[in-house]
């Protein structure tokens, strides 16, 4: 399983660029990671399951 990580840049880097929070919208960032996880390879995803489902499976 290959779980790659992008680094999280730092605020003292260069390149980092603050975003305010009445600019932003939070929907869309879920909404695009959402999209990038269906993507993503369906072995490398977690299957998450409620504590009944779980009690019915064991």
């Amino acid at each position: 399983m290959n779980n790659t990580v992008p680094a999280m840049k730092h605020i003292f880097d260069s390149s980092f660029r603050y975003a305010p929070s009445f600019g932003t919208d939070i929907r869309k960032t879920f909404e695009r990671i959402r999209s990038q996880q269906a993507q993503a390879d369906p072995q490398s995803r977690v299957k998450v399951l409620r504590l009944d489902q779980l009690k019915k499976v064991g």
